[in-house]
């Protein structure tokens, strides 16, 4: 029965019909930041209109399309999208058409259930944020903690993709419990999604990679010739880091899961450079939106908007994160972060219905085409966090961890429980 149960709430979303009323709820919730995007989507009882910068049409969407093409954007790659976009353009899409985009739905989200755990059918991607777990690697991301007390033999070193990767494995454990099938970016600590050490890949793949992209015309000689003699530092600053995260979306995307987990710690924001505690702690989560008026020049970001707009994952992503950031503030006994707490609330979000959650235009909250929370559970740096966050007293199925990350990654098993009820 209870597998039974998952099998509705995965088709609750494909069968949703949508309408423009929808749309429009999403879109002043969560996509139109500040009301730049006001003049660019104009919707009415028929059609929805994405115009271009001289105010000519450049998509319209009929309402009688919207169920099909929902779904239809949910099983497509950015690429996809943005070539459909560019095909469809003004079009009224016909029955053939609309049938062949429903047939081929069909074909990519098909689910196969064989037993009764709750889970089972559900895949789940779980993306631990960042790879560095020694300073020479963690330097160029700038990720970890060091607090230099005054004994220097107790100096508190603390790197957050080790708590995002043990966090990340006792989820994927809870979760395979219970019939899950659960996909990682990154197979270890120090790993980046290539899966290798940030390291090994300078070494191995750095110059591959630069001659190959600038063989194919993505990268000018000028870029060329810069990235190959700058600093580890600059070099991870002016490549490498979207060029990785690109690749955990890639990764995510052609997985094709039903939910996505997107595991970071967060830090008081105030107290850089972080070399001493504060007695500050929120908790909030993130899902995508807040797009900007210069995102709808760039092909992938419209194709990405497009979705965001067309289909149900914000409002189930909006659901999926309140419930991560209630078990959170709950089981953590922290409190869920207002838009005054951090100046990047304030300034690069946007408040969701759902308290403790925002709309934000990060990388991956973007990119993943899948319903997603992004979670920032704790601040490492909290006068009381880092003393639990440092210590390695427990271990699980093998996973060398603390107490806390065990209670954070049970928030984040929880909300997925609860989000399926």
């Amino acid at each position: 029965m209870k597998h039974l149960i998952v099998l509705i709430c995965l088709a609750a979303s494909i069968l949703k019909a949508q309408t423009i009323h929808d749309c429009r709820n999403r879109f002043n919730y969560f996509l139109n930041y500040h009301g730049q995007l006001s003049d660019l989507v104009v919707m009415n009882e028929k059609t929805i209109v994405l115009r271009n910068n001289n105010g000519s049409a450049a998509i319209t969407i009929y309402k009688e399309e919207l169920d099909v093409l929902g779904t239809y954007l949910e099983s497509c790659s950015s690429p996809e999208i943005s070539n459909f976009i560019h095909w469809k353009g003004n079009r009224i899409l016909k029955t053939n058409q609309t049938d062949s985009l429903r047939k081929l739905t069909a074909l990519r989200t098909q689910k196969k259930i064989k037993d009764v755990k709750p889970f089972k059918g559900l895949k789940i991607a779980i993306d631990p944020g960042h790879f560095g777990t020694n300073l020479k690697d963690a330097a160029a991301e700038q990720k970890f903690l060091k607090i230099i007390n005054e004994n220097p033999s107790d100096t508190i070193l603390i790197f957050e993709s080790l708590l995002a990767f043990n966090t990340a494995a006792l989820t994927k454990l809870y979760l395979e419990e219970q019939g899950a099938e659960v996909f990682l970016t990154r197979n270890q600590a120090d790993f980046n999604s290539f899966n290798c050490t940030f390291d090994d890949w300078l070494k191995l793949h750095k110059q591959r990679t630069l001659d190959s992209l600038l063989k194919a015309g993505q990268l000018n000689s000028g870029k060329y010739k810069q990235l190959k003699s700058c600093t580890n530092y600059q070099f991870f600053w002016d490549f490498f880091r979207e060029f990785e995260l690109n690749n955990r979306a890639k990764k995510i995307n052609d997985y094709q899961p039903n939910l996505t987990l997107i595991i970071h710690y967060n830090v008081n924001e105030k107290n850089a450079p972080w070399k001493k505690t504060t007695d500050k702690n929120f908790t909030m989560t993130f899902i995508p939106g807040a797009f900007t008026r210069s995102d709808l020049n760039k092909a992938d970001h419209k194709a990405n908007f497009i979705r965001l707009l067309l289909t149900n994952q914000l409002n189930q992503s909006e659901k999926l994160a309140a419930l991560t950031v209630n078990h959170f503030s709950t089981q953590l006994n922290i409190p869920k972060a207002k838009a005054s707490d951090a100046t990047y609330l304030k300034d690069n979000c946007l408040s969701a219905p759902a308290e403790g959650v925002y709309s934000r235009n990060l990388f991956l909250c973007r990119k993943v085409n899948s319903v997603l929370v992004y979670g920032e559970s704790l601040y490492q740096d909290n006068e009381n966090e880092i003393q639990l966050l440092r210590k390695s007293d427990l271990s699980v199925n093998g996973i060398l961890t603390n107490q806390r990350v065990k209670q954070v990654a049970k928030c984040y098993f929880d909300a997925v429980m609860d989000y399926y009820k």
